[in-house]
């Protein structure tokens, strides 16, 4: 593996981990397209959907850790709502993961990419919202 290699996958790691330790995501939604797309547009080997999915799983997996280290010093966990969601977290972890094994690459990135249209207009919803009623008056 090529240093500029191994620095562009820590700087792809880097910026999902980022903004997912501020937002609260996944960082996938920022990650998945970068290791898609960077890499073969750089010369490097393109990584396959499956292969994309797993690297994001991992770095979900630490980012988050990191996430609720910072979240529970400030007191931000609500730990009756961690309780309840965690074995669903679980159990819907497992079963996409193994069920993923099915699923033909080109189907991966469709479903990732319905998912991540249904995440940008669920985050621009409550002010699309806000705008037409402020107009309405």
């Amino acid at each position: 593996m090529s240093f500029d290699f191994m620095l562009l996958i820590f700087f792809i790691g880097f910026i999902g981990s980022f903004i997912s330790g501020m937002v609260g995501i996944g960082g996938s939604i920022i990650k998945y397209p970068m290791l898609l797309y960077i890499p073969p547009l750089l010369g490097f080997a393109a990584f396959s959907a499956h292969e994309v999915s797993g690297i994001s799983a991992v770095q979900v997996f630490f980012a988050t850790i990191g996430g609720v280290w910072a979240y529970r010093k400030g007191g931000y966990l609500n730990k009756s709502l961690i309780l309840y969601m965690g074995i669903s977290i679980l159990l819907g972890g497992l079963i996409g993961g193994y069920g993923s094994n099915i699923l033909a690459e080109s189907t991966i990135n469709i479903v990732y990419a319905i998912l991540a249209t249904i995440a940008v207009i669920m985050m621009l919803l409550p002010k699309i919202m806000m705008i037409i009623r402020i107009y309405k008056r």
